[in-house]
């Protein structure tokens, strides 16, 4: 008896062995990739803040018209999210997701050729087409590499990316913008032109790096990838999510539809954390060096918060209060925004902002992840980032307009505070359902 306890022991050492070693490998093998692609993607995404700086002047641009260049990428990266996450379910990550990298890099360099509002927007919205699919993508593509036990942390890293990004761009764009005259090309289309080049490079890498899915990886040894394998099936079978369905039927559920309207609210809260933040601390006064030292602050915040938040949500195993509590956080934040009138409390606000909308986007994509088939992920987690793209499309032109017609971001910001806060009682009436289920 002793003998086969023992055995059973062995068993059980070797298994927590193999785990570590394929989720250690996966993750090497993975993670930086799709970090080194959202990274480049926020970088891109984001770098229209700091052209505004020299933009907006150049090409006669008011907030109101600011604003709608910012939202209309979100508004085609929303057309064409299903499309595209079913296309990554049917032909892999490796031809998906490096096609998106080349042509929004593609896309990047092209609004270095911007001559006024039309050109621009029509730029801007090809930049939301190349894109769109590749949060959804990689989160379907994380949900085929990872157990439920580690998916929070491993988005959260994926998500890693963004305040990174936004560090990065903060410290290094106003630099580029001091570019401004040379060889008579202005400094804000050098911004564009130096970083929209390396996501192509990106790109031409991933389409002999990506694998597409566990069955598929020939670096992991067979024990590995059965191990790997098993664990994901069991979690299926765990959640209560084994059964296949159409595409319609599965995107008209109302699980799906509510899931959706929390990520349009967590979209109103990320579209809103950056793209004015350069403008407001431009009008404490500051140059454009200590402008961007400056922004770098709140995206910091909101990484610290982002990792300690996702990895205590994988240490308790609850996603649903942890979400609702996050958004609550960032309404705070951008509640606090709204009515502050010195700098440091601007700064305040948006570091507390940031920490809950990062935050927030780690913890919350573990539920769509998890509860969903395998078959109608794509679909699924598709429509929800679609609805949140919708979020970011509009919500920038809201504050733009307020901004015009008050002269201020209270008005704007509240706005973002009333909606992230409904998102957190909609994230709870999910979890409600979900039980009753």
């Amino acid at each position: 008896m002793t003998e086969v306890v023992m055995d059973k022991a062995a068993i059980t050492t070797a298994d927590a062995e193999i785990e570590r070693i394929t989720i250690r490998k996966v993750a090497l093998r993975l993670m930086w990739f799709v970090m080194a692609m959202y990274f480049l993607a926020i970088l891109d995404r984001g770098n229209i803040s700091f052209a505004a700086l020299q933009m907006n002047k150049e090409l006669g641009l008011n907030a109101e018209m600011f604003g709608i260049a910012v939202g209309i990428m979100y508004f085609t990266y929303s057309i064409f999210e299903i499309p595209s996450n079913l296309i990554l379910s049917k032909y892999g990550a490796r031809i998906t997701l490096t096609r998106i990298a080349i042509l929004w890099g593609i896309a990047t360099v092209l609004m270095a050729f911007t001559q006024g509002p039309l050109s621009l927007y029509a730029f801007r919205g090809f930049l939301g087409f190349a894109e769109s699919g590749l949060f959804p993508g990689v989160m379907l593509l994380l949900s085929l590499w990872f157990p439920f036990s580690y998916r929070a942390r491993y988005n959260a890293m994926f998500n890693y990316a963004v305040p990174i990004s936004y560090i990065f761009a903060s410290l290094i764009s106003g630099a580029i913008l001091e570019l401004n005259g040379t060889f008579g090309i202005s400094g804000w289309k050098w911004l564009f032109i130096l970083e929209g080049v390396p996501p192509i490079i990106l790109g031409i890498v991933g389409i002999f790096y990506l694998t597409d899915r566990p069955q598929q990886a020939k670096w992991l040894s067979t024990a590995q990838r059965n191990w790997l394998t098993g664990a994901l099936e069991r979690d299926a079978k765990a959640t209560g999510v084994v059964h296949a369905e159409g595409v319609l039927r599965t995107i008209t559920k109302p699980m799906v539809l509510l899931f959706g309207l929390c990520n349009f609210g967590l979209f109103c809260g990320l579209a809103s954390l950056f793209p004015w933040l350069p403008q407001i601390i431009k009008s404490f006064g500051l140059p454009n060096s200590q402008v961007g030292f400056v922004t770098a602050i709140p995206p910091i915040a909101g990484l610290i918060g982002m990792i300690a938040l996702s990895r205590h949500s994988d240490h308790v195993g609850e996603r649903f209060y942890y979400a609702a509590t996050t958004f609550v956080i960032a309404a705070a934040g951008f509640a606090i925004a709204a009515f502050s009138t010195s700098p440091i409390w601007i700064i305040i606000g948006f570091m507390v902002a940031n920490v809950g909308v990062y935050g927030t986007q780690a913890v919350f994509w573990t539920i769509p992840q998890s509860y969903m088939s395998r078959q109608s992920a794509p679909g699924a987690i598709g429509l929800v980032g679609m609805i949140g793209s919708i979020g970011g499309a509009t919500i920038p032109i809201v504050i733009g307009r307020a901004k015009d017609a008050s002269g201020s971001f209270t008005i704007g910001f509240l706005v973002v505070t009333g909606v992230l806060l409904l998102a957190a009682v909609l994230v709870l009436i999910a979890r409600s359902q979900l039980v009753k289920e």
